[in-house]
């Protein structure tokens, strides 16, 4: 997405080029996303899960996965 300089800084992307691909990338993923729900996992850490993910057990799962707590 974003392109690495040779400063080492990234520069932002230029929608102008590629720009309709850009746009239909972002509406297949909003859509996707219309099928998930948030799950917090601590304070700072929401996750995007299934309906039927969405409980404490897949929670704890999921901590321990990311090496989290």
């Amino acid at each position: 997405m974003n392109e690495l300089t040779t400063k080492g800084t990234y520069k932002k992307v230029d929608l102008t080029i590629n720009g309709d691909k850009t746009s239909q990338a972002i509406a297949a993923q909003k859509k996707r996303e219309k099928k998930l729900f948030p799950l917090r996992l601590n304070s700072k850490t929401v996750i995007y899960v299934k309906k039927e993910n969405q409980n404490s057990y897949y929670a704890e799962k999921a901590k321990k996965k990311m090496g989290i707590e």
